[in-house]
């Protein structure tokens, strides 16, 4: 279950905090369950997925330190797409893209 939380508490909590928009990485980040989340005076802000010392900030109101341009996004996107089709076994699709969001990760983290 997520907690709500607030852009500070995450700032301060991650040292690498990944901004993507609004399903932007929707395919990578299909069997992962997002931490906590945040709030804006409309409502739902984004959701933040934790990977050690870094969390991936998405949604409609996304923050962070990091920026990734659309393209290593759209990539990635059409990647998880691509190993997880006609893959039905849970255990095996998370495996999968488990080792997706580390390359994700590596690539964005280095170029930073």
């Amino acid at each position: 279950m997520k907690f709500k939380t607030t852009q500070k508490a995450i700032k301060q909590g991650y040292k690498n905090v990944i901004q993507v928009p609004y399903c932007g990485l929707q395919n990578l980040l299909k069997c992962e369950s997002p931490i906590a989340y945040t709030t804006r005076t409309e409502g739902w802000g984004a959701d933040i997925y934790d990977f050690g010392n870094t969390a991936i900030v998405t949604g409609y109101a996304p923050f962070g330190n990091i920026r990734p341009d659309h393209e290593i996004n759209q990539r990635y996107e059409q990647r998880a797409m691509e190993i997880t089709d006609g893959t039905y076994n849970w255990e095996e699709k998370k495996a999968l893209l488990d080792k997706l969001i580390k390359e994700y990760l590596q690539e964005v983290l280095s170029n930073d």
